[in-house]
């Protein structure tokens, strides 16, 4: 009744969705830190608390896995209190924006798009409010200056207008004055003036393969990427998207077929691990000035654009935050001869105003642009195309991430109706059994999957027998029907599968 059979159910719809049941059976201390960010959540997700607290949960996801939780938060029956920068994702998921800024906290009862709309108003209309009131101020100023002006002109000194000036003078110090607000706020300045163009080939791969181990990653692999395509790459975790990069890039060679860089292309590659080996005593100064030779005067200013001012620059880049880290990144790129820009998870830790900036900065540069993202606000306004890795296949979709979502669903839809019957069988069956190796797993599943709906069944009769209102009944009742209808699909199937058994 308190959920105990259904525990190993919910733990493969959860590890499913992150992606994470290959991670299962090793050692936690051997996971890389975003995976153990993924073990963390899924565990969290299990334990079904009344609130759930989420930093920046979509950082370290894939796109399915970001959609997926997506979808699992909107059916949660919990509060969900969520730190992100993911646009999308809050559109999705939140009904209530708490905006903290100044030291302020402001409330917007809707998802992120309304936010944007209703904060621009309620700064419109503070900053009418302020102007008005500054106005008021002018003319009882000026009127407190005329009457002192009168009272001193006349013979004898008119006490009665110094009077009316003194009290119109307390009445204005005894007046709340409103802040102005802040309708600009610093954000970083970033400007990239791409180098020399490069050739009209950038990059062509003929025939790619590419293992790790035993692992296959991708096979026959053909791209091609001219000047001033804006392409994105796209896929789960472990797909191979970092590799294909490291392979587009020079730094790794293919088991198979051919990579070619093409003519005077000048590269500037920002990956997700910012410096990651950096020197813990470096400051960030110091790092800047490692890659640009300028003045310190110079780097100075260049790194105040990026919003490190004065003593910031003298802190250790080990002690940064992964945004910081990121903005240290981006400052150094925007300051390179580069015409060919690969990014690998440019937006993660960048706040909303910075990835702004940055999506505004790559809309006005002139080279070739590469990146990898999980980022869909971010795919949807900046690329042209894409390539999708799954299945150690590469498929190139003409459209922003959107339309290619739209068109692989079209795609896979259609397939299916192409399939044979006796293949669409074999498909549904895995589909529900994943495996017919050993029939047995599946029915000692299909028995416990029973076992929890009946379960459920009956935690639902005894709520039925407690309670006394209409409403309630009805909707107890729609659920025990549904569960009934459950409980009955899971029969059928543990029948089909005990039939084959006893057929060989």
């Amino acid at each position: 009744m308190l959920g105990g059979y259904e525990l190993e159910a919910n733990i493969d719809r959860i590890t499913t969705g992150l992606n994470v049941q290959d991670l299962l059976p090793m050692p936690f201390e051997q996971i890389s830190g975003g995976e153990k960010t993924k073990i963390g959540l899924a565990k969290i997700l299990l334990q079904d608390p009344d609130l759930l607290l989420l930093d920046e949960p979509t950082n370290h996801l894939d796109l399915q896995a970001v959609e997926w939780l997506g979808e699992f938060l909107n059916s949660y029956d919990g509060t969900v209190v969520v730190i992100s920068h993911d646009r999308y994702f809050l559109d999705e998921v939140v009904s209530r924006i708490v905006d903290l800024e100044d030291g302020e906290l402001a409330v917007y009862h809707t998802n992120f798009s309304g936010y944007v709309k209703e904060k621009e108003e309620r700064l419109l209309r503070e900053f009418q409010a302020y102007e008005e009131q500054q106005k008021k101020i002018k003319k009882m100023k000026e009127a407190i200056k005329r009457l002192r002006e009168w009272a001193n002109r006349a013979n004898p000194p008119n006490e009665g207008l110094h009077k009316r000036a003194k009290n119109m003078e307390r009445a204005l110090q005894r007046m709340e004055k409103l802040n102005k607000p802040q309708w600009n706020r610093k954000k970083m300045q970033m400007a990239l003036d791409s180098a020399e163009r490069s050739g009209t080939d950038v990059i062509v791969m003929t025939d790619v393969r590419k293992k790790f181990g035993e692992k296959l990653l991708f096979d026959n692999v053909d791209l091609h990427i001219r000047y001033q395509d804006r392409v994105a790459i796209i896929g789960e975790n472990g797909t191979g998207k970092s590799t294909l990069i490291q392979l587009m890039l020079g730094n790794l060679e293919p088991d198979q077929g051919e990579v070619h860089i093409g003519s005077n292309v000048k590269f500037g590659y920002l990956s997700q691990h910012v410096f990651h080996d950096t020197d813990s005593t470096q400051t960030v100064l110091d790092t800047f000035r490692d890659a640009i030779s300028v003045t310190e005067g110079k780097a100075r200013h260049i790194l105040a654009k990026f919003l490190f001012y004065g003593e910031h620059v003298f802190r250790k880049v080990s002690q940064l935050s992964g945004g910081e880290k990121m903005r240290l990144r981006l400052a150094q790129l925007m300051h390179q001869d580069i015409n060919t820009l690969v990014l690998d998870e440019p937006t993660n830790h960048l706040d909303i105003d910075s990835r702004e900036v940055l999506e505004e900065t790559l809309e006005r540069f002139e080279g070739s642009l590469i990146a990898v993202s999980h980022d869909r606000y971010f795919l949807d306004r900046q690329f042209d195309y894409l390539y999708w890795i799954e299945g150690q296949r590469i498929t190139k979709y003409l459209g922003n991430y959107s339309w290619a979502k739209k068109k692989r669903k079209e795609q896979l839809l259609e397939k299916q109706i192409k399939q044979p019957s006796s293949d669409k069988k074999t498909i549904k069956k895995e589909k529900e059994y994943r495996s017919i190796e050993d029939p047995s797993i599946w029915i000692e599943r299909l028995e416990k999957q029973i076992e929890v709906l009946e379960a459920e069944i009956y935690a639902i009769e005894l709520q039925m027998a407690a309670t006394t209102q209409i409403d309630d009944l009805q909707k107890l009742q729609e659920q025990k029907e549904t569960q009934e209808k459950e409980r009955l699909k899971s029969y059928e199937k543990l029948l089909e599968l005990e039939n084959e058994g006893e057929n060989g």
